[in-house]
C-alpha cells in the first residue's frame, strides 16, 4: 500500500483511507466558467466576419480568442 502526505504538517495516511489531516486544503477550489449559448454565437459572428474579410480564418486564431473569452471569464 502506499501513503499521501500533507504538504504543510507532514501528517501521512493510506491511500484508500479518509485523511487524518486536519490542514485546511493546500489549493482551495474555484469553479470553471464556461461560454454560454450567447457567447458561443458570438463567436460564430466573430468567426464569419474574419472569413469575409481574408477569406479564411487560422485556426490559432479561433483558439486564441476562445481563451481569452475564457480567461476573461475566469480571472486570469
Amino acid at each position: 500500500m502506499f501513503k499521501q502526505c500533507c504538504g504543510k504538517c507532514g501528517e501521512c495516511w493510506w491511500i484508500g483511507n479518509p485523511r487524518t489531516c486536519t490542514c485546511p486544503d493546500e489549493t482551495p477550489k474555484r469553479t470553471w466558467v464556461g461560454l454560454t449559448k450567447e457567447e458561443i454565437a458570438e463567436f460564430d459572428t466573430w468567426h464569419d466576419n474574419r472569413e469575409e474579410e481574408v477569406g479564411w480564418c487560422n485556426p490559432s486564431e479561433i483558439v486564441v480568442y476562445i481563451e481569452a473569452k475564457l480567461k476573461e471569464k475566469n480571472n486570469g
